[in-house]
């Protein structure tokens, strides 16, 4: 076996300054570092590799050609020493009976429930600790192994990630009810043709946007986006106030100054579920899934 000739704190030195282009922000970076110890770490790899890495210009430290090449790898390298690390601590929480579990915190109410109502009454000692977030934030923590299962909006497009559907609801179209459309028993996808729309968490849920832009656009219709919100509760409010219509759960609709006309055909949905790494197959673990999906099972 060939011994790296780069050690991992030279790729830590060459991704951060690549990131933050000085020695002393790179130092503030890393923490313990100080721009000298950066600075010989970069000189020691430049020196190792045969050519230098960086090269000094008006917008700071840049990449040469040769630091462009090597750069995607040292990025990786640094992911995967914290990836071990990370999945090897999980596991020794686990073999300690500390399950971390994360969870969106805009979860239809009912599915919140389930959640919070999982417990191990046949297994002492088991404690699990819940951590409140968004979906995007969770399915982090489940990748890098800082959480052992998450739930969240799905679908969840990682080669990491095993998915469960525990719930599915209608989407609705949510407005105010002084809107024009609000007399309309049912919406047709051509109803919302051109209407302003207020997009839910587009930029942390992309994959579930694209489920939504396929939907109207086998009936030829592009949705006219007009704001953005950050999670369904604030997109409620926005069509409360006449902002625009909004696309959002069955669930999401609680409020007395807006209404939720369903979509027909009803074939659009919103899922959510559980997640876990399809390489943790820990008893515990597995034994948490079991306990998800038999405790969802009166949610359809």
């Amino acid at each position: 076996m060939r011994v790296p000739r780069l050690t991992i704190d030279m790729f830590v030195a060459v991704v951060a300054l690549a990131q933050r282009r000085t020695m002393e922000l790179a130092a503030e970076e890393l923490g313990l570092m100080t721009p000298s110890g950066v600075q010989k770490r970069i000189h020691a790899a430049s020196a190792l590799i045969g050519a230098p890495l960086f090269m000094n210009t008006e917008k700071g430290m840049v990449l040469t050609r040769t630091g462009e090449h090597l750069y995607p790898d040292a990025l990786r390298t640094v992911e995967l020493a914290l990836l071990a690390e990370d999945k090897t601590t999980a596991l020794l929480d686990l073999e300690a009976c500390r399950l971390r579990v994360g969870h969106s915190t805009y979860l239809p109410p009912r599915l919140l429930a389930v959640v919070h109502r999982i417990s191990f009454e046949d297994l002492d000692g088991i404690r699990i600790e819940h951590l409140p977030g968004l979906t995007a934030t969770t399915v982090q923590r489940v990748v890098e192994g800082t959480a052992h299962a998450g739930f969240g909006y799905l679908p969840i497009n990682h080669p990491d990630l095993l998915s469960h559907v525990l719930y599915e609801e209608p989407v609705v179209v949510c407005m105010s009810t002084t809107h024009s459309l609000a007399a309309k028993p049912s919406m047709r996808p051509q109803d919302l043709d051109g209407v302003p729309l207020i997009a839910v968490a587009r930029e942390a849920l992309p994959w579930m946007h694209q489920d939504v832009d396929e939907f109207f656009a086998g009936f030829g219709i592009t949705l006219r986006i007009v704001a953005e919100a950050f999670a369904p509760p604030e997109a409620v409010t926005m069509a409360e106030q006449k902002i625009g219509i909004c696309l959002v759960g069955a669930s999401a609709v609680s409020r007395p100054g807006v209404v939720a006309k369903s979509l027909s055909p009803r074939t659009l949905s919103q899922k959510c579920g559980l997640f876990v790494r399809e390489d943790n197959r820990h008893p515990t673990l597995k034994a948490f899934v079991d306990l998800a999906l038999n405790e969802s099972r009166n949610l359809h």
